[in-house]
């Protein structure tokens, strides 16, 4: 309130009008600061963005509109979730600089709606590949509608520029169903500003698909998983559920977004130097004499996960390591784990994976918000096939915060790298690793987790608890992983001929510390009981600083 009720200068409302009577198109009023783009730990999304829709007839109200918008940006810097950020990061709030822009939004009409085709980010750098991909190769998530379905972290289709064709999440048709977007964000424009205003969320509306195929533009982007014989159609006339796949867009080429993003990514990073992260939005209109447009909306230093001291894997000795990957997924640095949910090699039987799995799930509900566990056993977590894994699905092991397939001699299978729900591990940022039992520089230490406390048994699985955390280190860079094990406490021996010699001084500085006591605690009290009159008002005391360069030339007036 204290900003809205500001007042900005003459000069710069005059500005303001003069911009305002130009556009007539929706409006971003978002921030840029130092710190939200900084080169070596950007702190992006930190301060809020408003959207107008900008299209009412008088001008004096989109004016104003306008004003309180960015007054309210402004505001933002002041909220508590970006301090906290800050005080987490390497940064200070005394470094911070920011601006206000206002962008013109990407998108089109649809008679009370406005939004692109679709849009998305791109990353030069892929923590989670699998497949052929390659780390350097980036990844690429894309919506249908306004981004702030990627940006929530919602269910948007992630794939490899390198590869389009791979899609690890619709490994099954059940799988694409789950995993496909099933609405979508647009602004409304015909609402009131006012409640936009008040809660930056309010800016835009979500809508199902059905929505975009009655606006028509489901048909860039959409599938149909036939009623007749659940198989997925790329015809929108077709009878069946509706999924996102972009298969119009990867598959046919109807729009050249991945050699647009390669090329992007590619000058991105020669031209900052780093690993770069890019947002877009496209437009493909109706009239096929409009040609589509490609809306390059930012490109800001990536966000390279943990501190390179932190993960940093040299010099571990081996007793101290429970496990050793040199093939993992994710980055970054947990040390908040103190349980692991153990199927034992030595009782697992393919013919029992079902039963394993309902175990498991059972676990998984004792310990989800409460306590953070990893999930390790043999074969491929999640497979459709009982015989090549352990069939969970998302919800039986959603409380995992590292997740470890380990393989064994009598169960050749290949690793599945988390493909059966790769949707949820890239989301919610979780390490994989994979153990390879035929490589001397892959291990997992069983001798030493049958040693530990037992918090849960049952026939095929284990529940171990342990006295202090974990600590797991993932090299996004490089693959490299590590569990090593809680940390062995150093105690110093009693050293009594220490103790001897410094007996007088010790029962000195109790005693002095207990008199010191007993004299605050009476001092206290004798404040307490008597009545003391506050005559200060009546005595002024004036301070002098000087900004002289030389101390030494500084004046002392007194007190």
């Amino acid at each position: 309130n204290i900003f809205i009720k500001s007042n900005f200068s003459k000069a710069l409302i005059d500005s303001l009008k003069v911009f305002i009577k130009s556009v007539k198109y929706p409006l971003a009023v978002r921030s840029s600061s130092l710190l939200e783009d900084s080169q070596y730990q950007p702190l992006s999304g930190m301060y809020a963005t408003y959207m107008l829709p900008n299209n009412q007839s008088k001008t004096s109200q989109r004016l104003d509109d306008l004003i309180t918008a960015i007054k309210l940006v402004y505001a933002s810097t002041f909220y508590q979730d970006p301090k906290s950020l800050i005080n987490r990061s390497v940064h200070r709030i005394e470094e911070e600089k920011m601006a206000v822009i206002l962008m013109e939004m990407v998108g089109q009409n649809y008679i009370d709606r406005f939004y692109p085709t679709f849009s998305g980010t791109a990353q030069s750098f892929n923590f989670y590949p699998i497949s052929y991909m390659k780390r350097d190769e980036g990844v690429v998530h894309l919506a249908l509608g306004l981004g702030r379905t990627i940006a929530n972290g919602e269910k948007s289709l992630r794939f490899s520029p390198k590869y389009p064709g791979i899609l690890p999440q619709y490994y099954s048709i059940k799988a694409t169903i789950e995993s496909s977007q099933n609405s979508f964000y647009a602004m409304r424009l015909k609402a009131s500003n006012s409640s936009a205003l008040k809660n930056e969320d309010k800016n835009l509306t979500s809508f199902s698909l059905k929505t975009a195929e009655k606006d028509g533009s489901l048909k860039w982007s959409g599938s149909v998983v036939s009623n007749e014989d659940n198989v997925i159609r790329d015809n929108l006339s077709q009878k069946g559920t509706r999924v996102v796949t972009f298969t119009p867009i990867l598959k046919w080429s109807m729009f050249p977004i991945v050699d647009i993003l390669n090329n992007l990514l590619e000058m991105g990073k020669d031209a900052l130097g780093c690993e770069v992260e890019i947002e877009f939005a496209v437009n493909i209109f109706e009239d096929k004499n409009k040609k589509p447009e490609f809306s390059l909306l930012q490109i800001k230093p990536m966000v390279m996960g943990g501190s390179r001291e932190l993960i940093n894997m040299d010099n571990e000795p081996s007793k101290s390591v429970l496990c050793n990957s040199k093939v993992t997924l994710g980055d970054g640095f947990i040390d908040n784990v103190q349980h692991i949910i153990f199927v034992d090699p030595k009782r697992f039987k393919a013919s029992n994976t079902k039963q394993i799995a309902k175990e498991i799930h059972q676990l998984n509900n004792m310990m989800i918000n409460k306590n953070a566990y990893i999930l390790a056993g043999p074969g491929r977590w999640g497979s459709a096939d009982p015989w090549l894994g352990i069939p969970v699905n998302w919800e039986q092991i959603s409380g995992a915060s590292a997740i470890i397939e380990i393989g064994i001699k009598d169960f050749p299978v290949d690793p599945s790298f988390g493909s059966h729900f790769f949707q949820n591990i890239t989301s919610m940022r979780l390490g994989y690793f994979t153990i390879d039992h035929t490589s001397k520089d892959e291990s997992f230490d069983h001798k030493w987790l049958e040693k530990q406390k037992v918090f849960k048994n049952k026939k095929f699985t284990t529940c171990y608890k342990l006295e202090r955390p974990l600590r797991i280190k993932i090299d996004g860079q490089t693959g490299n992983g590590i569990i090593l094990k809680p940390k062995v406490l150093d105690i110093e021996p009693f050293d009594s001929t220490e103790y001897a010699v410094q007996e007088d001084q010790l029962r000195t500085n109790l005693f002095n510390r207990e008199q010191n006591q007993v004299f605050q605690s009476w001092l206290d009290d004798l404040k307490s009981e008597a009545e003391i009159i506050d005559n200060r008002k009546y005595y002024y005391c004036l301070l002098y600083t000087s900004d002289a360069a030389d101390e030494r030339s500084s004046v002392d007036l007194g007190g």
